[in-house]
């Protein structure tokens, strides 16, 4: 499945990746990176260079269902466990 803008976006997020690591890591400029976090376009390839760097880090894109929209699902043990205190 090729995954939205919007996704790709979210997975970054989730995987707490910056914007120029990314870049470095799917072999796109960070310029291009930026235009897909803001829903400009890219070409396919950089798209799809983005979206394999980010499945190698961990993050499985889920495509649309009859109930549900698209999402994704970050492999156990790749997001950091932030602490905190219910008070």
């Amino acid at each position: 499945m090729q995954a939205s803008y919007d996704l790709l976006r979210a997975a970054r997020v989730a995987l707490d990746i910056p914007a120029a690591a990314l870049a470095k890591r799917a072999g796109v400029s960070k310029r291009s990176l930026v235009r897909i976090e803001a829903c400009e376009p890219v070409t396919l390839e950089t798209s799809l260079r983005v979206q394999k760097a980010l499945e190698e880090a961990g993050v499985e894109f889920l495509p649309e269902t009859k109930t549900e929209g698209p999402g994704l699902r970050v492999k156990k043990g790749v997001v950091r466990k932030v602490g905190f205190q219910m008070g």
